[in-house]
């Protein structure tokens, strides 16, 4: 057991990457601890595994248990599921443990376990389906915050906000989650989890547009030297320049043509519409971020180390969906949005492995 209550994976932290094109050796200290909250006790793990992407909420999680006996600490209570941190280099996660497979063998057996991120609370099968239809204007803003409204969440609502009038806004047997889902899908946007806090975004599914990745700030900046595999799958799409989005609200909805700048206009992806589309604003979003999923693309799957901060000239600490990564090579630069993320951690000849393995979508016509 380690400082702090924290139960290390197996001892052997040590891993030594030498990297394509092996111009540096990078060392990493690699520390996996594993506790249940809220009374800390330590969870021995020999492996686990984290997923996410930006077409779901929140994190997946599978986790291997080193001591089957500790299973009987993470089995639901009347009072719910059980929740563990997970702590991978000094970045955190939390998740509420939802099932477990076994495994049975001759010289003993195993123990596995799966989860997903706290804000599952607030979806099925815990959090109740209601029925609401709003009586007032109310910005989305609002609404998101609404629905959160004394079950301990925050959310951060970063996209276009704009004043749904009364009635406009009504859903039958929706959860919290379901509901805020679909008030970030009128502008285009998604929810994503925050990975340990009790906290959700409203995020556009295009930050910035592909368009303007050249002129954005990267959120990472990722040279080759420190990939150890690369995988790549193209991917065609039309090259639509237009879109039309409407309301349905008869008297509440607004019909938008939405035209990529600087083009005809002539080739229409296919029609979008919303309850709560009724202003020009909210339109113009949400042909955005049709738009920008267009062209020639590739969805390209790289293995980097996870390096824990403070990070030094040329490491990459944890990187989350949708952020924009600048990948650096002697061939030349590119950029590319993070779609999709796995953490694995492994025990690998004595040595406790982190590996994170991130899928950017490159876009070749509207970017590089």
């Amino acid at each position: 057991m380690g400082a702090g209550g924290l139960a290390p994976l197996n001892l052997g932290v040590t891993a030594c990457y030498a990297v394509r094109p092996q111009r540096k050796t990078y060392v990493v200290i690699n520390t996996v601890s594993v506790v249940r909250l809220p009374d800390r006790t330590p969870i021995e793990v020999e492996s686990l595994g984290i997923t996410a992407g930006v077409d779901t909420w929140g994190y997946s999680f599978d986790i291997e248990l080193a001591d089957s006996k500790q299973l009987a600490l993470l089995r639901p209570t009347a009072s719910g599921p059980q929740v563990v941190e997970v702590n991978l280099n000094g970045y955190l996660w939390t998740a509420v443990i939802e099932s477990y497979a076994t495994r049975r063998e001759w010289q003993g057996g195993g123990v596995t376990l799966s989860g997903r991120s706290r804000t599952a609370l607030l979806a099925a099968p815990y959090a109740p389906a209601r029925a609401k239809a709003t009586t007032e204007d109310r910005s989305v803003a609002q609404l998101v915050d609404e629905e959160l409204t004394d079950t301990g969440y925050g959310a951060s609502y970063d996209t276009v906000d704009w004043i749904v009038p009364a009635g406009a806004w009504f859903y039958d047997a929706s959860t919290p989650l379901d509901a805020i889902s679909k008030l970030a899908e009128a502008s285009g946007a998604v929810v994503q989890s925050d990975p340990a806090s009790l906290a959700l975004r409203v995020v556009p599914r295009y930050p910035a547009s592909p368009w303007d990745w050249l002129n954005t700030q990267p959120d990472v900046i990722l040279q080759d030297d420190i990939v150890l595999t690369e995988s790549l799958q193209v991917r065609s799409v039309p090259k639509y320049d237009a879109v039309v989005v409407t309301g349905e609200l008869e008297g509440k909805g607004v019909t938008c043509r939405v035209r990529r700048a600087a083009e005809a206009g002539t080739l229409y992806a296919g029609q979008v519409t919303s309850p709560l589309i009724n202003t020009a604003a909210a339109g113009a979003e949400r042909g955005r971020n049709v738009l920008g999923d267009r062209g020639e693309q590739a969805a390209i799957d790289l293995v980097i180390p996870l390096f824990s901060a403070p990070l030094s000239g040329g490491q990459v600490g944890r990187v989350l969906p949708l952020d924009l990564v600048e990948f650096q090579s002697a061939s030349g630069t590119w950029h590319g949005l993070c779609t999709g993320l796995r953490i694995d951690a492994r025990m690998d000849d004595s040595a406790c492995v982190i590996e994170q393995t991130i899928t950017l979508e490159r876009h070749y016509t509207d970017a590089d």
